[in-house]
């Protein structure tokens, strides 16, 4: 009795105890409450894409494990996985009870590579305390003709690294094709070894003459860019597509052909052959302003007058064409301009195919502001690329281009200084005080009230050299802006990056969702761009990687920076279709990052 009753200390040792228990006690985790396998055909041809697809169903959001699956060696496999939710309400006495249940569907595309009879299985699913055998299948592989041929070709077998190599491959088909589509996880397949750009929206149907007869022929055509030096293979791309089962247009009855019944259809893969690119680095020697554009590019500048009045603003064109890497045109390189206030550019592209070559044209505008009058030159605006038929770094300029800038209007665009013939005529007007009419002293009456007793005076009379200095500051400034680069972008960064993100966060709001990673992806890129003055357009991971490591970024940060450009490029490239809830997180995402790459680029 007396241990039960002992030490009232005991107690809140107690509860404390259970309290820190509780603490490290994990979270309920998802309970399996049933699982089912089903099989989406079990007769296929060679080349045939059919699925299997296991259903999980969980009290949960959990992500669950795999199913184990025997009998796969015969398949060519590629997995993918979805989840949804479901719920019920029930009504029982008045009771009102919901439950809801998650639905994951693990689902393994095959695809029969040569005739025979296999077994799928046994499958099996095994997560805590549940574990049941799915069951398993047999599946008959009968040999069919392939339904069509590839034949693929690059249009050089050395390039410079980011140099625009042509890529065609030409598919020619037999009548019972319907239907040739792209694999869904293209980006996947080339976007890690080349930047790529489609040179057709869409796979066209034509008709060529093939051993003497008329057959239906499609094009490929992708613009690709190198990334990393060295040897490099395009793996084969493999082709889908969609044909009437061999034997079925045969035995296709009258009825079904008048009523329009489709012979059924059966899905084929055929696979590209794989092509090899020796990759040759860019040489040394690049200039401080080079971007990385490879290829062949001009430049055209252009003002929107000829004349203006001092303080009046003129626009200044500049149009820059090229057939490298799209993302590699920045900012030209601006002359120096003293006598000009030059604001940031108004910027717009766009990329098109000519031939077999992919052109991107970028404009900039800029506004200039003329600050003093007379005849003045704005000299040759140029912009770095290596052009790989030279060998070497060389410059695209315009010619430069004449200004003639008239008197401003009275007012508009005061100097702090006067000439000599100023003060003279100013001189003229000056008329001395005669004392007569001022009272009988011949003086002013209250010497107290003179203007330099106040305190305003004083205030007045300091802030002229404080207006002076500004401007000069400010004068200072936009010079070392104009002049030095390096200085110039890091400076303006922080800025550049609000812009882009408000741009983004505009797309997003307006449901644009390729236009709201492009602008996620130009933030995520532009930014230690403008903080490191290198150009991270066009550079391979590790290169990244090793330029944001070298200047303190946080490896945490450096995978963040790989994880959300592969986002970017898999959206715009991939054909996905983010939710809203999808943008937002990946725009937080991007925030934090910029914010933690801001403190740690420093």
């Amino acid at each position: 009795m007396r241990r039960l009753s002992n030490p009232p200390s005991s107690l809140p040792v107690t509860a404390l105890a259970i309290l820190v228990a509780l603490c490290f006690v994990a979270a309920p985790r998802a309970a399996v409450l049933s699982a089912e396998a089903s099989l989406g055909s079990t007769r296929v041809v060679t080349g045939e894409a059919f699925q299997l697809t296991v259903r999980v169903v969980a009290d949960k959001r959990e992500n669950l494990p795999w199913p184990t699956v025997e009998g796969l060696e015969p398949f060519t496999v590629s997995k993918t996985t979805g989840t949804s939710s479901s719920s019920q309400t029930t009504i029982i006495n008045g009771t009102v009870s919901r439950s809801e249940s998650y639905v994951t569907d693990f689902i393994y595309l095959l695809t029969a590579r040569e005739a025979g009879s296999y077994t799928v299985g046994p499958i099996r699913y095994a997560y805590k305390d549940f574990e049941r055998d799915l069951g398993r299948a047999s599946v008959t592989v009968t040999k069919a003709e392939a339904g069509i041929s590839t034949r693929a070709s690059m249009s050089k077998q050395r390039a410079y690294a980011g140099e625009q190599v042509f890529y065609n491959l030409h598919i020619t088909s037999s009548d019972a094709v319907q239907s040739i589509n792209l694999p869904k996880d293209f980006q996947k397949r080339v976007g890690d070894k080349f930047f790529f750009q489609m040179l057709d929206s869409a796979i066209e149907r034509r008709t060529a003459t093939v051993d003497g007869r008329e057959v239906p022929v499609y094009d490929v055509r992708i613009a690709l860019f190198p990334l990393i030096a060295g040897p490099a293979v395009l793996e084969g791309i493999p082709i889908e597509y969609r044909r009437i089962r061999p034997g079925a247009q045969e035995s296709q009855s009258m009825f079904d052909a008048f009523f329009g019944n489709g012979a059924p259809l059966i899905t084929q893969t055929a696979i590209a052959a794989p092509l090899r690119l020796q990759v040759t680095p860019l040489p040394a020697g690049a200039p401080s302003d080079f971007t990385g554009s490879v290829g062949q590019y001009s430049l055209k500048a252009s003002l929107d007058k000829s004349s203006t009045a001092a303080g009046e603003p003129i626009t200044l064109t500049v149009t820059i064409r090229g057939n490298g890497q799209p993302k590699s045109i920045t900012r030209p390189v601006l002359p120096d301009l003293p006598g000009f206030e030059v604001y940031d550019p108004e910027e717009s592209g766009t990329s098109a195919p000519e031939g077999s070559t992919l052109w991107t044209t970028r404009t900039f505008k800029y506004v200039l502001i003329p600050s003093r009058e007379g005849n003045t030159t704005v000299g040759a605006v140029s912009f770095p690329y290596f052009d790989p038929a030279r060998g070497a770094y060389v410059r695209a300029e315009s010619q430069p281009l004449a200004v003639h800038v008239t008197p401003g209007k009275p007012g508009a665009t005061p100097s702090p200084y006067l000439g000599g013939r100023a003060i003279a005529d100013l001189g003229g007007d000056i008329r001395h005080i005669k004392a007569g009419g001022m009272g009988k002293e011949g003086r002013l009456r209250d010497d107290a009230d003179l203007p330099y007793r106040h305190a305003t005076f004083f205030f007045l009379a300091l802030l002229a050299p404080v207006a002076f200095f500004a401007a000069l500051f400010q004068r200072r400034r936009a010079d070392r802006l104009r002049t030095d680069v390096a200085w110039s972008r890091r400076t303006r960064a922080s800025g550049a990056l609000r812009r882009r993100l408000k741009d983004a966060r505009q797309a997003m709001e307006s449901g644009r969702s390729r236009e709201f990673y492009r602008a996620l992806s130009e933030a995520v890129m532009a930014f230690p761009s403008d903080k490191l003055n290198r150009e991270f357009r066009g550079l391979t991971f590790s290169d990244a990687a090793a330029a944001l490591a070298a200047k303190g970024a946080a490896p945490e940060s450096v995978e963040a920076y790989d994880t959300l450009l592969q986002r970017c490029d898999l959206v715009q490239f991939a054909g996905l279709s983010p939710t809203a809830e999808e943008m937002s997180r990946d725009l937080g995402s991007a925030e934090a990052l910029l914010e933690r790459l801001d403190k740690e680029l420093a």
